[in-house]
């Protein structure tokens, strides 16, 4: 590849494999193929739907680019009362969440909130995918603000786009979905060192509760109320230098703050929200931004790391709206082995999160590499 003197040519790449020099060509979103929108069968017939074929809604597309799955299956009879999209078909959700992508790996159907492309065959498919793909951003901003968010099909076919021959099509197809391909199998590295960690951990605690004394949570932790850590300011920067504000949920890291003082940095802890009973362990320093947290550090003899292990193969959950841990979690009895035992699983699991925290970074790199090919690839 090589980088183009835009000066010189109005309608070209940044970014091109340097065998090809023509200009490329304005497009509407229609030039590409047929524009179809989806539909349902009747919910009320229960034989329209089976095991037979897949039906896309929004929450089946931008898992990744090739649609293997669907929520909702559609029977022989069921799928015959639909639009039938064939294989390599383009789709894209135009009401509610826009923009999120698919590509049909087979022959299928969607509901009534994505358009679909049924590519003609001046176009690559790939090309296609791509090329809508890096317009995302700009097509958002054609959104009709109705009741909800809405892309018409009349209006999505006449939305801009570029082209280039079938050539240059097929060779920006081919590398971009070797890159979605490495970046699906990244993905699925994580997803599956996520799932031995699991099951090691159930392996190793199930065998623990078999044959250990127990010991109460109140004798093992101590907590501290999380008051003088509270953030000031929720304008959280993104700056990622500065001080992280944290929560016990899925989010985490939820921004980050300059404010200097009440920050926490006593060392390894763990978080627990006491409504939800989800927790983190946390090995910086950080300000929180919730006065429902406890922040929890072990006592003497006790490897902090293999309590949060303990916890999270507990699975603790809760559907009350209520603070659990002193009435709950303190009295709570656990077995304990020896500290070397403790040591050994804590060291374990530290070096399993090691890995998988390197197999993200990778990821996350391959998605900015993507990010930045589809921002240069195409015009």
């Amino acid at each position: 590849m090589e980088i183009k003197n835009r000066n010189k040519m109005s309608n070209v790449p940044n970014l091109r494999f340097p065998e090809f020099e023509e200009e490329w060509e304005n497009v509407k979103i229609k030039d590409y193929g047929t524009i179809v929108t989806g539909n349902t069968p009747p919910t009320k017939d229960i034989d329209n739907y089976g095991n037979d074929y897949l039906w896309a809604s929004p929450a089946d597309l931008g898992v990744s680019k090739f649609i293997t799955e669907t929520k909702t299956l559609l029977s022989e009879k069921g799928f015959k009362k639909t639009r039938k999209l064939p294989q390599g078909s383009i789709l894209v959700t135009c009401i509610g969440i826009i923009g999120k992508m698919g590509m049909a790996i087979k022959e299928m159907a969607t509901n009534q909130q994505i358009n679909s492309i049924i590519i003609n065959a001046n176009f690559d498919s790939n090309f296609v995918y791509y090329a809508v793909s890096s317009q995302i951003p700009k097509y958002q901003s054609a959104v009709s603000q109705q009741v909800l968010p809405i892309i018409s099909k009349s209006v999505f076919e006449e939305l801009d786009n570029y082209s280039t021959d079938i050539e240059e099509q097929n060779k920006i197809g081919r590398f971009l979905s070797l890159l979605d391909d490495r970046i699906s199998t990244q993905s699925q590295i994580i997803e599956e060192l996520k799932t031995q960690k699991v099951v090691l951990r159930n392996k190793l605690f199930n065998q623990i509760t078999k044959t250990e004394e127990t010991e109460q949570i109140i004798n093992l932790l101590n907590y501290e109320q999380p008051t003088k850590y509270i953030v000031a300011n929720t304008e959280y920067s993104t700056d990622t230098s500065l001080t992280p504000v944290l929560t016990a949920n899925k989010a985490f890291i939820l921004g980050y703050t300059d404010e200097d003082l009440g920050i926490y940095h006593k060392g390894d802890c763990i978080i627990f929200d006491d409504f939800t009973m989800d927790l983190k362990y946390v090995d910086f320093p950080f300000k929180v931004k919730s006065s429902a947290i406890k922040i929890l550090t072990t006592k003497q003899g006790v490897n902090l790391r293999f309590i949060y292990e303990y916890f999270s193969f507990l699975n603790l959950a809760s559907g009350e709206h209520k603070r659990h841990y002193i009435s709950e979690i303190e009295p709570l009895c656990i077995s304990l082995p020896e500290i070397d035992v403790q040591n050994y699983i804590a060291n374990l699991f530290s070096a399993i999160d090691k890995k998988l925290e390197t197999e993200k970074q990778i990821l996350k790199k391959y998605t900015e590499q993507k990010k930045y090919l589809l921002a240069n690839m195409f015009i």
